[in-house]
Parts: C-alpha cells; sequence; structure tokens
C-alpha cells in the first residue's frame, strides 16, 4: 500500500512539474507574441515601380476587368478565396488562373514565340472533359519575352526538348497540360510552403511576387512569427499601378480582336465564364473528322479550362496552412 501511495505521490509531483513547465513556456511565447504586436507597426517598404508588366501582371493588377466576380452560390475555400487589387471585389479564383494564361498563351502566339496545333488523341476518363477526342499541342519558334508566367513557359519549353531528343520532327512539340505541369513545378521551387494554395493560387502568386519586385505591388509588414506564416494580400503603389491602366485598356482590346479573328463565336458569352466552359458542345469536344476545323480561339480556350481543371483534381487538397 506504502509503495502505491508513493508511486502516486510521484506521478502527482512529476504531472505538476510538467504543468508549470508547459505554463511558463506558454505563457512566455505569448506575451513574446503580444508585445511584438504591441510595437509601433514596421514601416512597409516600398520601392519606386519599374520595369514593363506584361499581360500576366496586368491580369494581376486590374483583375476586376478581366476576372468573373466570386459566385455566393460557389463553395469556396477560405485559402482559396481572392480579391482585385484595386477594388478588392472577390473574383473567380478558377478564372483568374484562367485568364493569367489565356492572356499569356493568346500574346505568345501573336508575337510568334509560339506556334499552336490541334492532334488527334483517344478519349479519357478524366473529367472535366472525359469524352474530349483532340488536344492541344504547343511549340517554341521565337525568344520569348520577359514576363513569370513566360519564363517559366520558356523553362517548360526547354525541360520537355530535353526529353524529346529521339524524336524526329524539326519542331518539338508538347502538350498544354504537360507544358504547365512542369511550369507549376518550377513555380513551386519558389514559394514557401503558406503560400502554396493549388494550381489557382500559385499561377496567381508568382505573378504577384514578381509584381512585389517591380513595386507595383507591396508586400505587408509581419512583426510577429504568426504574421510570417499567414499568407496577407499585398498592398498596392496605386500610382504606380494606375499608371498602367492604358496597358491595361490595350490589352483588353488585344484580347478582344483575338478572340473576334481566331474564334467562331461557338461558345457562348457569359457573365460566368467557367460554368460556359463547363458544359461546352460535345460538337466541340468530338467532332470526328474536324478538330482541325475548330477555331483557334475555342481551341485554346476549352485547353486551358481542361488542364487546370484537371491539375486541380490531381491535387491534394489547397487548404493546408494557417
Amino acid at each position: 500500500m506504502a509503495v502505491q501511495i508513493g508511486i502516486i505521490v510521484v506521478l502527482v509531483v512529476g504531472a505538476v512539474l510538467i504543468f508549470r513547465t508547459g505554463y511558463r513556456w506558454v505563457s512566455g511565447f505569448m506575451n513574446g507574441t503580444l508585445a511584438a504586436a504591441a510595437q509601433e507597426e514596421q514601416p512597409v517598404v516600398r520601392i519606386d515601380p519599374s520595369g514593363p508588366v506584361g499581360p500576366d501582371g496586368l491580369v494581376v493588377l486590374f483583375a476586376d476587368r478581366f476576372v468573373d466576380r466570386a459566385r455566393s452560390t460557389r463553395m469556396i475555400s477560405p485559402r482559396q478565396r481572392c480579391y482585385a487589387p484595386l477594388t478588392e471585389e472577390e473574383l473567380d479564383p478558377l478564372h483568374w488562373a484562367y485568364v493569367i494564361l489565356y492572356a499569356s498563351l493568346a500574346d505568345l502566339y501573336e508575337r510568334g514565340c509560339i506556334d499552336l496545333r490541334v492532334v488527334d488523341r483517344s478519349a479519357t476518363l478524366m473529367p472535366p472533359y472525359p469524352q474530349k477526342s483532340w488536344e492541344l499541342e504547343l511549340c517554341q519558334i521565337g525568344p520569348m519575352p520577359e514576363s513569370p508566367i513566360s519564363d517559366v513557359l520558356a523553362v517548360a519549353f526547354g525541360v520537355m526538348r530535353r526529353k524529346a531528343r529521339d524524336q524526329e520532327e524539326e519542331r518539338h512539340w508538347s502538350t498544354l497540360d504537360a507544358l504547365v505541369e512542369h511550369s507549376l513545378k518550377t513555380i513551386r521551387q519558389e514559394l514557401t510552403f503558406w503560400q502554396r494554395a493549388g494550381v489557382y493560387g500559385d499561377l496567381r502568386q508568382y505573378v504577384e511576387a514578381a509584381l512585389v519586385a517591380q513595386g507595383y505591388l507591396i508586400e505587408p509588414a509581419r512583426p510577429t512569427w504568426l504574421d510570417k506564416v499567414r499568407h496577407y494580400r499585398p498592398l498596392v503603389h496605386e500610382a504606380g499601378v494606375l499608371s498602367l491602366e492604358p496597358d491595361a485598356m490595350a490589352l483588353v482590346e488585344q484580347l478582344k480582336a483575338f478572340r473576334a479573328t481566331h474564334g467562331g463565336n461557338l461558345i457562348a458569352e457569359s457573365d460566368d465564364e467557367s460554368e460556359t466552359l463547363k458544359d461546352v458542345d460535345t460538337s466541340l469536344l468530338s467532332p470526328g473528322e474536324g478538330a482541325d476545323d475548330i477555331p483557334l480561339d475555342e481551341v485554346l480556350r476549352i485547353s486551358i479550362y481542361e488542364t487546370i481543371q484537371a491539375l486541380r483534381q490531381l491535387e491534394p487538397s489547397g487548404d493546408a496552412g494557417v
């Protein structure tokens, strides 16, 4: 009996010591965090905006002009939520990623940097288009202009060329999904774990990081450890961004002209382009012998939507992080 009482006393004393040690550690951590937060806010580092901004950067800075608004009926993870820098309107993360790629690829095609072609493929079981019987292939035919998405695409083209050394073709063609997948690998080497939020967010935040480096966006102060692991929207250098408004208007007109020149009005126009692309007519997905007859704009739009949706479905949940 005495031995049992002794054991109980030792366990109680040990539990008290562990509790007191843990309490002191937690108190010290919280006091340090609160003290840091109570200090005068660290000054936000601002630099004068400089350098050209490509289509991807313009789509991010002036997102309210290019991207559909988020639908209140659509369930969106808190980590996926995104907002226009200038107006702070909540936008559709899928459509934002789609427009970044669409504007970049349309611009590269018109500059003569890339070429596009349609090839046959077997239908797959992968949503969103399991019945689609063709796919888009791209090749690089000229030097790529400097911009975040253009840069990672150039890296992806290089990777695909090295993998295709045995091909007898003069040009090295790659499927869009393979290019975007390799581009994401490059992007994620430069993003921290806390910044990663799936294909939608990673494309956007990579462009944002480049705009921060140029001074058009401003990294917010992070005085505490918790601030450092949370994702905060960057601040806007309003004067610098507004100086790019003529470029944004020119991009709007460029994309309209691209659609008018290379499109066939075979995809209905609506206020929710993501939903429209989700329900594309089957005749565009499985046209039989007429895949080459599908207008280039429709080919590009369908292919981008399919690619980012397929990649997103293959990813783990993007809700990790604080």
